[in-house]
């Protein structure tokens, strides 16, 4: 028998449902570690004052499919 998983994922902010696409994560980490990290489930609208205020964190490490190659003339 087959089965299938719907997620439906509900804004922690408004309580509303967010549409398929447009939900965000917002993690909240304490500088002093005494208190847990706290996720918050929102839609894009909803957090977009937050996102022009923010800082965008580039990622790290490779590009996917990047690979130790050696150099023309090397060996």
């Amino acid at each position: 028998m087959a089965r299938e998983t719907t997620v439906v994922i509900r804004s922690d902010l408004s309580g509303q449902l967010v549409p398929e696409g447009e939900a965000v994560t917002i993690t909240i980490e304490f500088a002093d570690r005494r208190r847990n990290r706290v996720e918050i489930d929102a839609s894009e609208h909803e957090v977009a004052d937050l996102l022009q205020k923010g800082r965008e964190l580039k990622r790290r490490g490779r590009k996917p499919g990047s690979r130790n190659r050696p150099k023309d003339g090397e060996s």
